[in-house]
């Protein structure tokens, strides 16, 4: 689904599991970045070179985290 700032909570407590956005392998938003994370997300979507996706639990319906497609390009032509 794509994400939208209805995910903003979610996005912030599966953030805060682990403390992930201490790790340099991987792009967390810390809890009180979450906003301006999912704001760079809706940008990035308006300007047509990124688009996020919240990652759903269907059956509980809990936010695990978000990916994004970025530097999306057109169709190259041969």
């Amino acid at each position: 689904m794509p994400l939208t700032l209805n995910h903003e909570a979610g996005l912030s407590a599966a953030a805060a599991d682990g403390e992930l956005w201490n790790l340099r392998i991987t792009s967390v938003p810390a809890p009180d970045e979450t906003h301006r994370y999912i704001d760079t997300a809706l940008k990035g979507r308006e300007e047509g070179h990124r688009f996020a996706f919240a990652v759903i639990e269907e059956a509980s319906d809990t936010v695990l985290g978000s990916t994004s497609y970025h530097y999306i390009l057109p169709d190259v032509k041969e």
